[in-house]
């Protein structure tokens, strides 16, 4: 190993909390550019690319420590990407979680697929492997919005089951998605968060709740408008926070 690369690895691991250690592969492969505007510069170096299912090239972060056997899946709404989502996966991220926030094909720093353009269930999936691959067992995915009916489709079906969904402010259907009909088939523990001043969300959220077949889900309404990552900003979100953090330490254990 090189000065160069002895230098770098030293540095990720003084990074620790939200930042994390890097990956050391041999060689090391360069991180992948990023064009979300939230990442610092020591993030940067934690980058990385992986594969939906079906092939598409997905962009994302992964902080915390790679020794971490719990981990949790960040999906961004369909406005914006992961950096709706980073400043809190960097709050679990320092509890110990190993944190993946990543742009759906087409969103930010990942590229536009040639085909499926909207399968972002694909990408959500080869997220959560991509996570597995690095050594965690226990897999909670955290949703917003899009991201949120996203994990709801995409849990029907993922092996090994995820261990809890976090679905703040879902939609029902969105080009060509329909988490109305994939739910009565999921079997993973939701907690379904909805604001009532948020358009029609809450009602969605108990729709979705209501036809969820998972005995484990709960449905939380709170006050305000917030939508999606918007339920954790500030101190505003820390009552949000704390009950996502509980349900996520429950269900991943720890």
């Amino acid at each position: 190993m090189t000065k160069g690369i002895l230098v770098t690895a030293a540095v990720a691991a003084l990074l620790g909390g939200a930042a994390g250690a890097a990956d050391t592969a041999s060689p090391r492969p360069k991180p992948p550019r990023l064009q979300d505007w939230c990442v610092t510069k020591a993030e940067r170096t934690l980058a990385l690319s992986f594969k939906a299912t079906d092939g598409a090239t997905l962009v994302g972060v992964m902080l915390g420590q790679r020794s971490a056997k719990r981990g949790v899946v960040f999906a961004h709404e369909s406005s914006g990407g992961f950096c709706n989502w980073l400043p809190y996966g960097r709050r679990l991220a320092q509890q110990g979680y190993r944190v993946l926030a990543f742009d759906f094909r087409g969103h930010v720093s990942s590229p536009p697929a040639r085909v499926r353009l909207g399968r972002y269930d694909l990408d959500l999936i080869g997220a959560v492997r991509e996570v597995r691959r690095r050594g965690v067992q226990r897999v909670a995915v955290v949703g917003g919005s899009l991201g949120a009916m996203t994990a709801l489709i995409a849990g029907t079906s993922m092996t090994p089951r995820l261990d809890g969904i976090v679905a703040a402010s879902p939609g029902l259907s969105y080009q060509g998605l329909d988490a109305e009909r994939a739910v009565p088939a999921l079997r993973v523990p939701v907690l379904y968060l909805a604001a009532k001043g948020d358009f029609d969300f809450a009602m969605r959220a108990q729709k979705l709740h209501d036809r969820t077949g998972s005995a484990d889900r709960r449905l939380v309404v709170v006050d305000g408008d917030a939508h999606g990552s918007e339920l954790v900003d500030g101190a505003a979100g820390a009552a949000n926070r704390a009950l996502i953090g509980s349900f996520v330490r429950d269900r991943l254990g720890g």
